[in-house]
């Protein structure tokens, strides 16, 4: 049984990386073979996928990695780059997993997944009330409001947690992540 699995693994992934080519006709005539990186890091990402649901999480990161190396849209890399975090915290390597949420949310800073795996990864590495310190002197940035009122919340302090929220929405009605922040407002008794 586990051969057949192995087989429609290997299968499945020379399916992908064949799909990833695209053949034309060059000026010559001659038919030339070119990758397409995003077929190719989709490819690589499913590969991680199947790994990681099979606990196998190192040939996962290695996948992930190389989907990352493979995309240059923002959308797609912080996808790869929560995908590597995920790996990490699997690993308990919450440092590690930080660092890539860190990175993904510069990518797409309108995910609430990022936000609130980041701030488990604080509670983990037990830092949460020093970037809650950080979030209080940055009244620029209001994604750091976002991150505070996740801390309060997962830290029991709903009380705060609810004033912070609130006080994102009032300020930022109109950001399309203002709909996540409602849904936690609703949630919190």
């Amino acid at each position: 049984m586990m051969k057949l699995i192995i087989i429609a693994i290997i299968t499945g992934f020379l399916t992908i990386n064949c799909l990833a080519m695209e053949s034309k006709h060059g000026l010559d005539g001659n038919i030339q073979y070119t990758i397409d990186a995003v077929k190719n890091a989709r490819g690589h990402s499913n590969m991680g996928n199947i790994y990681f649901d099979e606990g196998n999480i190192i040939s996962a990161i290695k996948e992930y990695e190389i989907a990352y190396r493979l995309t240059w849209n923002s959308s797609s890399s912080s996808v790869y780059l929560y995908n590597l975090s995920r790996c990490y915290t699997a690993l308990k390597n919450y440092k590690q997993a930080k660092i890539y949420l860190d990175e993904a949310i510069k990518k797409d800073c309108l995910n609430m997944t990022y936000y609130k795996a980041l701030v488990d990864c604080y509670i983990q590495l037990n830092i949460q009330e020093e970037e809650l310190k950080k979030c209080f002197k940055d009244e620029i940035n209001p994604y750091k409001r976002i991150i505070a009122g996740l801390i309060f919340l997962k830290t029991g302090n709903k009380f705060a947690a609810k004033n912070i929220f609130d006080e994102f929405i009032n300020d930022n009605p109109d950001m399309i992540i203002s709909d996540d922040v409602r849904l936690i407002l609703k949630q919190i008794d």
